[in-house]
């Protein structure tokens, strides 16, 4: 595939002078990535066998037809790949990005497990997470504070932003994090309104949005792949399809940041290795005892860590299926 690129001496029109052109993937399909190049062109060239996600920085060959290199990443959204087969490999779902915007419906019961678990990933990602309630036209004031309540009792002292994509209410403020030079990136469950907000923000129907569900407030998944759209002030939206299931990768100082209020309190435990099971001394056990602290919130930070060494351990299993040539053993092999 060729595509008409000036390549002209080093830094003019963004193209390097040894031929090749440097861009952003804008978005992927199944082998293919389209690259806006900074010499101003877009184009489609090849992926294979390399790691890229939308938002990457990459360097094209000079025959434009394949990517060629993956600038290092200032931050990325990273989770455990779900498909079959995959265990022990990670998928990059955005790089990148300067704020990670967490959407819920308020049309929707709060669901505390879910948002715990999207800001381990947005934590671990490197950017700023934002929480915010979608729908605001669609239910009363009051019952949008209880949602509100409910969600801030584990999101600490992460912003909670109301919108309604609908009237223009709160749309603004969403808007501010979106500047010249920012990268923001959506991350939901299908239905909880990504799609219009996206379209409110950009100023055009660059989205298609679906029904949702009268029972459970579900929708169809209305974007298919992941795409970084250009926004009226200079800056870039990174949507992302739904996604049904928030899988972790391994941890950095994720699943800390996000229990920030536990890891607080087991400073005060009598012993540094406290499990907080019936250990004397225990300070985090002390404060569910006297209601500052929800027992749910330490057993659902439990379950994350056993995600996590269960990961870890799928890791380990995958390199064992490797022999030193980095060839898959064969059922049989015995090695030696």
């Amino acid at each position: 595939m060729e595509a008409h690129v000036t390549r002209t001496g080093a830094g003019d029109d963004g193209v390097p002078g040894d031929g090749a052109a440097t861009g952003r993937v804008t978005r992927l399909d199944r082998g293919w990535s389209t690259v806006l190049l900074d010499s101003g062109p877009t184009v489609r060239v090849r992926n294979i066998g390399m790691e890229v996600a939308v938002g990457d920085r990459v360097r094209v060959d000079a025959a434009v037809e394949r990517v060629e290199h993956v600038f290092e990443r200032s931050s990325a959204l990273i989770r455990r790949n779900s498909f079959e087969g995959a265990r022990g490999l990670r998928q990059v779902v955005a790089a990148n990005i300067d704020t990670v915007f967490l959407l819920h419906a308020v049309t929707a019961p709060p669901n505390e497990r879910r948002l715990e678990r999207e800001l381990v990933l947005a934590f671990d990602s490197g950017a700023r997470p934002v929480i915010v309630l979608t729908k605001l036209d669609a239910v009363d004031a009051g019952y949008v504070a209880e949602v509100r309540a409910a969600l801030a009792q584990v999101s600490l002292d992460v912003p909670i932003m109301t919108v309604s994509s609908r009237t223009g209410e709160g749309i603004d403020g969403v808007r501010a994090l979106c500047g010249e030079g920012q990268t923001v990136a959506f991350i939901g469950a299908s239905g909880v309104g990504k799609s219009t907000l996206v379209n409110a923000l950009v100023g055009a129907e660059v989205q298609r949005t679906g029904e949702v569900r009268d029972d459970d407030q579900r929708g169809r998944h209305t974007t298919v792949a992941a795409e970084l759209v250009p926004l009226p002030d200079g800056g870039w939206l990174l949507d992302t399809p739904g996604l049904r299931a928030v899988t972790l990768w391994t941890s950095g100082h994720g699943i800390e940041r996000a229990f920030r209020d536990v890891f607080d309190l087991a400073d005060g435990c009598r012993f540094r290795d406290c499990k907080h099971l019936d250990e004397p001394g225990c300070a985090v056990n002390a404060a569910i005892d006297d209601g500052r602290l929800d027992r749910v919130r330490l057993d659902s930070m439990r379950r994350l860590v056993a995600e996590e060494l269960a990961l870890e351990e799928e890791q380990r299993e995958r390199e064992k299926a490797f022999d030193r040539r980095g060839a898959r053993r064969s059922p049989g092999h015995r090695g030696g």
